[in-house]
């Protein structure tokens, strides 16, 4: 059997590199993403050992020429999973201390660059798969623009479902999650991307991740 293949963005580490890794290993073609060249021609070469199908498109998703480009390019290769996994992480501080370049960029590749290749790549898919953030939930002191990037994201893709039968669109909402040697209080990468895996399997429409005590 031919499994659907699969873009994930902000594949080159952390969650988004796990969850290739794992597609991977379980039969699926998989197109990297990523702006590190290096990083993804590292992965990809280490997977090739194993004759796994991979391959990877590198460039910035704060370009929106660049997205048009990554979505065109998943069209030519029958992409039918689009993992939007990319993300600017929270800085944990006041509202007033965020600076205007940071906002637009939140805004811009949490929540303006799913919506966008969502929009290219929608007629050819089979299934979207929106990483958010239990921040996408919950309401947080010095979360205000990462809150509102995920929380936008959220109403996009419930909207969508309401629109699409015959395509299916999983949220994820996870807690942190060990993807560096910094981060300590998190569930680990593999058992989150096994986690988001079987949810894909059995076509679930949402999966919370809480992993906290």
């Amino acid at each position: 059997m031919i499994l659907d293949k699969v873009l994930i963005t902000g594949s080159s580490n952390g969650l988004g590199k796990h969850l290739a890794l794992y597609f991977l290993e379980k039969g699926h073609e998989v197109i990297l993403h990523g702006r590190n060249k290096k990083q993804l021609e590292a992965i990809s070469s280490s997977v090739k050992l194993k004759n796994r199908s991979i391959k990877y498109y590198a460039c910035d998703l704060l370009e929106e020429e660049s997205v048009k480009k990554l979505a065109e390019f998943a069209k030519t290769e029958n992409v039918k999973i689009l993992i939007n996994n990319a993300g600017i992480h929270c800085k944990n501080k006041p509202f007033l201390d965020l600076d205007i370049e940071y906002m637009n960029n939140i805004i811009n590749i949490n929540l303006k660059v799913p919506i966008i290749l969502t929009y290219y790549l929608l007629n050819s898919l089979n299934n979207i798969i929106n990483i958010n953030s239990m921040s996408g939930i919950e309401s947080k002191k010095y979360r205000t623009l990462y809150a509102a990037s995920k929380w936008g994201l959220k109403g996009f893709s419930e909207s969508l479902k309401n629109e699409i039968d015959k395509k299916n669109i999983l949220d994820v909402y996870p807690t942190s999650i060990k993807t560096n040697d910094q981060i300590e209080n998190g569930m680990e990468v593999d058992n989150v991307a096994e986690a988001i895996y079987e949810a894909y399997i059995n076509k679930k429409k949402e999966v919370i991740l809480d992993g906290r005590f």
